[in-house]
């Protein structure tokens, strides 16, 4: 009865076709800008307790891009061992995508039954056994959050300088052993102000070791307004700003200012908090996640992992028994996106708008932030509306497909709806 209802409430939607718009979406198909990053858009973080053999289809779904294993702070409690690395390995084998790998280092002493393995040269280990294995790894994360080292995990010596001193230490190991090897740091937490500041000082000392500087992104504790949680979004732009200025700075980055640098988002979602499903688990997350990806790519980030893949309590795109969230509509949606950026703008700063030109195919993404409808009229130029496909959260809650709506260039967006629009260019 449920899939019923959604099912004729779509199609209501789909034959009420606004008199006038509230909102003007304009295209600009010839202004051909950058490629879509897929190790942004489709970068995830992976872990071996993920049941990818069990939920292979769904998973299928969404191809990923870029991985980063082991994701959170399981990789500062476990050693990168052998059984580790065979395990994902081996779990590597049904994931779609062919992914860009990226793999921490460990360098907390997260257990204590036995030495923690995150000297240097433990790192160099990781390496050759990685490489023993296959598995082609660009990317070295030193360690994961170690600004959260001497408060959530209690031990007062952590602090930036401390961990830049390992930084370079497993950096240089990492190096000896593959000299093509990128590593990435810090990885900071979204605790601030404090992330922040360690930011700053891990820069001052390490500018001229770092290949990709990396933050995370978490701007709730899941409470809040809807409202305002989507509004967050605006941290994205707002944080790889401030750390573009910090590291282009003599005075903030002695060491390393004049080096080109890459920057990476490691773990991003709405929530930090893993035991509460408001805002990730629902649909606010989904529009919220799709927008911060669509930004990073935007914005000249080189790599982004949302947390996380599958099943890791209320993050991941499937939930432990394999059922899909909103984010994996979400993300599936967004995968539909090929080619090229080319300009979007929306004249309602709540209903969010990006394009990519593939050929004569445009593929224009329109997410509605509002508690209502919107009817929207897309502009852009003679490109002819093929399909238009959407869903919000009662298809997700139902597990039904994405619905329809009737092609056109007026069209009502249903209220904290994404939609995916298919046009094809003039010959």
């Amino acid at each position: 009865m449920k899939t019923s209802l959604v099912m004729w409430a779509a199609a209501l939607l789909a034959a009420a076709l606004p008199a006038q718009a509230d909102v003007t979406v304009r295209v600009d198909p010839a202004a051909v800008g950058a490629p879509l990053p897929r190790a942004v858009l489709r970068g995830f973080n992976f872990g071996n307790w993920m049941a990818v053999a069990d939920h292979e289809a769904a998973l299928a779904e969404v191809p990923a891009g870029a991985l980063r294993f082991p994701g959170g702070n399981v990789g500062d409690d476990q050693d990168m061992d052998e059984a580790t690395l065979d395990t994902f390995a081996s779990l590597l084998t049904l994931v779609r995508g062919k992914p860009e790998l990226m793999i921490q280092t460990r360098v907390f002493e997260g257990r204590v039954d036995r030495p923690a393995a995150n000297q240097p040269e433990d790192a160099a280990r990781a390496v050759r056994l990685a490489r023993e294995r296959g598995l082609v790894v660009p990317y070295w994360e030193i360690g994961n959050e170690p600004d959260l080292y001497a408060t959530v995990r209690g031990d007062p010596r952590w602090n930036a300088d401390r961990y830049c001193d390992v930084f370079r230490a497993q950096a240089a190991a990492i190096r000896r052993e593959d000299p093509k090897a990128l590593v990435a740091g810090p990885g900071t937490s979204a605790a601030e102000p404090g992330a922040t500041a360690f930011v700053k000082a891990f820069v001052k000392r390490c500018g001229d070791v770092v290949d990709l500087l990396t933050w995370h992104v978490y701007p709730t504790g899941g409470d809040g307004t809807e409202a305002d949680a989507l509004a967050s979004v605006s941290q994205v732009d707002t944080l790889l700003r401030d750390y573009t200025a910090l590291w282009k700075s003599p005075a903030t980055n002695p060491l390393g200012y004049q080096r080109p640098m890459r920057y990476g988002v490691t773990e991003y979602g709405l929530s930090w908090r893993t035991d509460r499903p408001r805002f990730l688990a629902d649909q606010t997350n989904a529009l919220w996640s799709v927008e911060a990806a669509l930004r990073m790519a935007q914005g000249g980030i080189t790599l982004a992992h949302y947390f996380a893949y599958q099943g890791t309590g209320y993050h991941g795109l499937l939930d432990a028994g394999g059922v899909p969230r909103p984010t994996h509509y979400a993300f599936r949606l967004l995968g539909d996106l090929s080619g090229r950026f080319v300009p979007a703008r929306s004249d309602d700063p709540l209903v969010w708008a990006h394009a990519a030109r593939d050929g004569g195919r445009l593929g224009v993404i329109l997410i509605n932030t509002h508690a209502e409808p919107r009817a929207v009229r897309l502009d852009a130029g003679a490109a002819r509306v093929t399909q238009v496909r959407w869903f919000n959260e009662a298809i997700a809650e139902a597990e039904d497909p994405v619905a329809e709506l009737a092609p056109g260039s007026l069209l009502t967006l249903p209220a904290r709806a994404m939609a995916f629009i298919s046009l094809e260019l003039a010959p």
